[in-house]
This record gives structure tokens, sequence and C-alpha cells, in this order.
């Protein structure tokens, strides 16, 4: 079964939700409360979760505009999830983005993505523990197919095809993930005909616990959890995503151009947090890490890279066929629900203290934003690539 689910997930073009697969991870036999109690044991600190007020409603709640929390699992329980249905719940927290080797082995064991034909995952998967209206803004990773296991709770998620037109932006800059300026988390509700425009090409699913996900690659989502939730996901390594290293490395080179010698209050605007300390001193040094990591992927045998498009749609619904498990390919959202989910969204604009400035206009000038994401946009990159390969290709002939 393995082989085929993995042929499935290599070459699926729309979004698939296994119900109650029974992945059986060890770690995850008792509730979350277990779990958490196992983490505060045995962890060596006290994880730092980063929280938000459920009000802020002015931009999408970028993650420099969120606070640091240093707080043990079982303090997150008692003040993040058991009054998740009182209306004096004004702040949201989560650990989230968390690689394995930052948590505890306990919290751990068993978890394995053999049965999903993916055996060589060298652990390198991520945990993202949140409490109700904790959410990522609406991006798309680089890199990989990714798939998600939800272990406990309930997530929403709004996924769009590749080909949707929304309008991209790597400010904040973060390696390998490309968000959006639409704000789906609170809509604007004089803006929502703006929105209306992408009902066509919106997919959407609620993860209950046993869940899986599977995310083609570059499929835009918006991720909130409805509940106190932990999910477990795991991004398949593709020989693709060789092609757009060097993308990464020219954004990269443009983005940090913007922000050595300048204030901390506009690198923290440019930067997502963890990009703070990774700024590159020279872009010679820039070059260097490049030209190893394409020597890396290129012989290191030790990392497995996957083929994708080996077979066609028709094909990939037969094995869904004949899989022996629930797999259910998701459909374009009706318009009545996704008109639904935005006006919901959008009602947060409304709700007690909710915010109505954006508090960081004066940080950058508009037009310096509307330049270095033009610098940066997708087309802009392709069009260097374009431009490096014929030189390359002319190269050779003088």
């Amino acid at each position: 079964m393995s082989s085929k689910l993995r042929d499935i997930i290599l070459n699926t073009h729309v979004p698939l939700v296994l119900n109650d697969f029974p992945v059986n991870w060890e770690c995850f036999d008792g509730p979350l409360t277990e779990w958490c109690t196992r983490y505060d044991k045995d962890a060596s600190n006290l994880p730092a979760f980063e929280s938000m007020r459920v009000a802020a409603c002015e931009t999408p709640q970028w993650e420099r505009k969120r606070k640091q929390v240093n707080m043990t699992m079982q303090q997150f329980l008692n003040d993040y999830s058991k009054i998740e249905d009182s209306k004096e719940r004004f702040e949201w927290a989560a650990y989230q983005y968390k690689r394995a080797d930052e948590l505890p082995a306990s919290c751990l064991q068993g978890i394995d993505f053999k049965k999903f034909g993916f055996a060589d995952h060298q652990n390198d998967y991520s945990f993202w523990l949140s409490s109700k209206y904790a959410n990522t803004p609406c991006h798309y990773d680089t890199y990989g197919i990714n798939i998600v296991v939800q272990a406990y709770g309930s997530k929403s998620w709004l996924l769009f095809s590749p080909e949707t037109p929304l309008q991209s932006t790597r400010i904040p800059y973060e390696e390998s993930s490309v968000y959006c300026l639409e704000n789906f988390y609170a809509p604007a509700p004089n803006k929502l005909s703006h929105y209306e425009q992408f009902q066509g090409q919106a997919y959407h699913c609620i993860l209950h616990p046993g869940d899986v996900l599977i995310v083609p690659r570059h499929w835009w989502h918006y991720v909130e959890a409805v509940e106190t939730s932990l999910s477990v996901n795991y991004w398949v390594p593709l020989k693709t995503d060789f092609d757009f290293t060097l993308d990464e490395l020219i954004v990269k080179h443009v983005i940090e151009s913007f922000v050595k010698g300048e204030s901390d209050q506009l690198k923290k605007y440019l930067l997502n947090p963890n990009q703070l300390e990774e700024i590159v001193e020279r872009a010679s040094l820039l070059f260097s890490q490049f030209e190893s990591a394409v020597h890396n992927q290129s012989s290191d045998s030790k990392r497995q890279l996957w083929d994708t498009e080996y077979m066609s749609q028709s094909e990939v619904s037969e094995a869904i066929s004949s899989a022996g498990i629930r797999v259910r390919a998701l459909d374009v959202m009706s318009k009545e629900a996704y008109t639904l989910l935005l006006k919901t969204n959008s009602m947060r604009h409304k709700a007690p203290g909710a915010s109505k400035q954006n508090h960081e206009d004066n940080v950058i000038s508009t037009t310096l934003e509307l330049l270095i994401n033009s610098m940066c946009a997708p087309r802009s990159i392709a069009g260097i690539k374009r431009e490096l390969f014929r030189r390359l290709e002319q190269s050779e002939d003088l």
C-alpha cells in the first residue's frame, strides 16, 4: 500500500484528504494532556510560544507582530485551552514550526512516514501546537509536497491552486515561503469583492484527529486552528526543488541589500523573526552558500529526492480507487460556502477591541515596499534566471 500511496502523493494535482488514516504513532496514544506532560518532564528549557491578539485585524497576522511567551505546556493548556468558548479570551498562543530535534525524544516516539512511502525522512518533520484562532498567513512553500497529520484537535485549511492571482509578497521575507497580501484571517468588509474573484480556485477542509492532508507543490494555503490543535508535517523533498534554489538565493540577496546598515525597526519589518540572525555579511558569501547547497543536493546520496509528474491524473484517480484506504480529492468550494467563510472572518473587524489602524505605516515608504516586491516577484526572478541561462549558454561560444 505504501508504494501506491507514494505514487498518489507525488502525482496528484489537487489536495487530498485521508480520513482516519492509521498512522499509529506511539507518542500520540494518549490525550494531548499526556503528551504535554511528557514534554514538560523531559524538556531542558521552557518552550517559547508566540502570542497575538485575536482582534488584530488590520493586516495578516505576521510573525513580526507577535510577542514571545515562555511557559510550560501545562500552563498553555490551562491559559489557552480550557476556556476556548469564553468571550474573554483575547489572545491566541502557538508553539509552531518546531523541528523534531527541538523536542524531547519522548514526544517523538513512533513517528514515521514509511506508511506514506517515505521511510527515509531523517526526522526532518515539524510540530504545530496552537490554541483556537492561531493561524499562518496565506502562503505557498517553495519546496516539496506537504504531508500534514492531524494528531489532536481541528484545523481549517483554505487552499488555492498555484495559478490563483493572489498578490504575492516577499515582505516579510522567509526563506522558502512566498506570502500573499490578502488577509484571509480578517478580510476587510469593504473589500470582499476583491476576495470573491478567487472562489473558482478555492478549496477547503477541516482536519480532525487522524486525518491527513496532502498539499501539492506550490499550492497557496491559509491555516487556522478551530480549537486547541497539534499537527505534524513533513515536506517531501523533490528533484524539482533544485530548480528553485537559485530563486531563493536571488530573493535573499535583494531583500538583505535593503536591510544592511538600516534600523532594527526596518529589519524586523522586512525579515521574518527566524531570518534576523541569518543575514549574510557579503554577497560573495551568499553565493558560496548557494554553490555549496547545489553541490550537496547533487552529491548527497543520503537524502532521497523524488520525481513527480510520472502519472497522468486519470492514473492517479485509478490508484485512489484501488488504494484500499479512504482518500478524498478536495473539490472547489461552492460560491455559498466560500462567501460565508469570507463574511464570517470579516466580522472580526467588528469585534470589541478590533484594530482599525496599521501602526507600521511609517516604517517604510509604500513606493519602496512596492519596488522590493516587484524585484522579488516570481515572474521577475524567472526573468533573471532566463537571462542568466542565456548568458551561460552564449559564454560557451565566446
